[in-house]
């Protein structure tokens, strides 16, 4: 599945001229029926409301039988689900180096996240990949 918030979706995409599995696209309500129009059938677009929320994209995939989601974005995306709370792990890969660019993308944009000192995620997990490191932090939803 793919969110997009501007419906600005190329339709010969790898996403859609890949595997065998269907294709979702939700975004907002408004653009459904353009959007699907450009796909002409390469996918199913979902009106996620106007703008698209997340808790009705998750809502309609529950629907669906996903039970599990491993969310894949840009910081948009990221700060999107971490700042209503609807990331319970995040792994978080260090490579050995530094980007100094000003104008790189971010892993997360401004915004309120629910974790802060006073409530920190629970570091569950440390993988050696390399000269990687995978860290994965449980949010504090899911501490148990």
């Amino acid at each position: 599945m793919t969110l997009t918030w501007s419906g600005d979706i190329d339709p010969d995409a790898r996403f859609f001229t890949t595997g065998e599995s269907p294709k979702l696209v939700y975004t907002a309500s408004e653009r459904v029926d353009a959007l699907a129009e450009r796909l002409a059938g390469r996918g199913e677009v979902i009106g996620a409301g106007d703008p698209p929320e997340l808790p009705n994209m998750l809502a309609d995939l529950g629907a669906r039988g996903v039970r599990r989601l491993m969310v894949e974005g840009g910081g948009g995306v990221h700060t999107a689900f971490l700042t209503a709370g609807l990331a319970d792990e995040l792994q978080l890969v260090v490579a050995p180096f530094f980007v100094g660019d000003p104008s790189a993308p971010r892993f997360a944009h401004s915004g309120v996240f629910p974790q802060r000192p006073d409530r920190p995620m629970r570091l569950e997990e440390v993988t050696r990949i390399g000269d990687l490191v995978l860290l994965r932090y449980l949010t504090a939803g899911r501490r148990g």
